[in-house]
């Protein structure tokens, strides 16, 4: 209708030159731009109003792949649980790396170092029902327990007393922790290399405070067995936190 004003008011005008005309259909496309913009414009909005609801569920989709694919290792970290029950859940995350040996730094304070496998009735009285053996050293100027280093069963226990290097074992990743009964502890694993027959081995390890102490744990293994293993981390790490070792009631006499 626009447009047929627009031709009819024009030619009234009686146009004589091309000039004339070049603009006349000059007007006539830009009217007709208009429209099509507008129409562009239209279908736009329709579209995004028929792709919101999509994108929403999109956005849902990653998020729960985000989680459960962390979970799984599809992104290269994959977490291990070992479930202790009313205890709680004992998470391993992996770390990026993982070396050396149990150590610690004799202070010239402590007087001498007296060194000596930690009998059954003191083991009890530490590890309760855990019954762990081992080499414990205490200090000969008031005969205290300084450090442990032991097993039970087939894994590592090693004991400090606070301020005390537990080990020169140095872990990168992440540092996220677990509370188990209502203790905090942080756990990891490592993964090596495959040897010459193609096997990766696993070490899986828990560190925690107890009054008075340190305590890091480890147990290690074919990969193929890593829930095993952290199931076995994971019992002792839930009979050490229920009942915390107390380095005060041992000494070396």
């Amino acid at each position: 209708m626009k447009n047929r004003r627009i031709i009819d008011s024009w030619n009234k005008i009686e146009p004589d030159s091309t000039a004339d005309e070049r603009m006349l259909s000059a007007i006539l496309a830009r009217n007709h731009s208009g429209k099509s913009e507008r129409k562009k414009v239209y279908h736009m909005n329709k579209t995004l109003k028929r792709l919101a609801p999509i994108a929403a569920c999109f956005v849902v989709v990653v998020a729960i792949v985000g989680v459960f694919g962390n979970n799984a290792g599809w992104f290269g970290g994959k977490t291990l649980v070992s479930d202790l029950g009313d205890s709680g859940t004992l998470n391993f995350y992996k770390a990026d790396s993982v070396g050396g040996a149990a150590s610690f730094s004799w202070n010239a304070d402590w007087g001498d170092h007296i060194d000596r496998d930690l009998t059954a009735d003191k083991s009890k009285v530490l590890f309760g029902e855990l019954n762990a053996t081992g080499y414990a050293t205490f200090r000969s100027t008031d005969n205290a327990l300084v450090h442990f280093e032991g097993k039970t069963g087939e894994t590592k226990i090693i004991l400090s007393a606070t301020d005390t290097p537990v080990t020169d074992t140095v872990v990168k990743g992440n540092e996220e922790v677990s509370e188990i009964n209502g203790i905090p502890v942080k756990a990891g694993y490592f993964v090596t290399d495959a040897n010459s027959k193609d096997i990766k081995n696993i070490i899986c390890f828990a560190d925690f405070d107890v009054p008075g102490a340190t305590i890091y744990v480890e147990r290690g293994g074919a990969e193929s067995d890593s829930e095993v293993l952290c199931d076995e981390i994971g019992g002792v790490v839930e009979q050490l936190t229920k009942s915390p070792p107390d380095i005060t009631q041992i000494t070396a006499d």
